[in-house]
């Protein structure tokens, strides 16, 4: 006969305490290892290779965009899926035959990419869209032959005005 007061035993790993004392660590150990393994077989892609000459470069673009800012160079573009237009405005004698379109992606450079934009009209530029839609990124509209730069950052929709500015 087991005497009434005497409480019931259970072994260890019955105790829910202990399952929560041995279980959170355990966890947190686990979860160490998984975040390691994708440390380890994830590439660093927001480190620039070129920071060195992104940095000298550095004059050179504030020249183009202090240009931009004298003569009010503004822009608008649209973007379809097959094809990309910008018109320009602003105190330009006269307007440059070719743009040179920078479309630079946030975090990944291996998607960075040049378009040429032939004069089509008065003001109008046209080519060829490399990148895909809806996306962001950075836009550099450069006139090699007049030494002038207008950027933006935006959210890129087919159909949707973007402004392009000197910043």
């Amino acid at each position: 006969m087991k005497p009434e007061n005497q409480e019931r035993i259970t072994r260890w790993y019955q105790e829910p305490y202990m399952l929560l004392v041995a279980g959170i660590p355990l966890i947190a150990v686990i979860w160490g290892f998984v975040m390691l393994k994708t440390a380890l077989e994830t590439k660093d892609s927001l480190v620039s290779d070129s920071y060195y000459k992104d940095g000298m470069s550095y004059t050179q673009d504030k020249e183009s965009d202090e240009k931009a800012k004298r003569l009010q160079v503004t822009g608008t573009a649209v973007f379809s899926t097959d094809e990309v237009k910008i018109t320009i405005d602003g105190y330009l004698d006269e307007y440059p035959s070719i743009l040179k379109v920078s479309m630079i992606h946030p975090t990944l450079d291996t998607r960075d990419t040049d378009l040429v934009l032939q004069k089509m009209g008065d003001k109008t530029y046209a080519g060829v869209n490399d990148i895909e839609l809806p996306s962001r990124w950075r836009i550099w509209v450069d006139s090699p032959e007049q030494g002038w730069r207008i950027r933006a950052y935006p959210m890129i929709e087919a159909g949707k005005e973007v402004q392009l500015t000197y910043k």
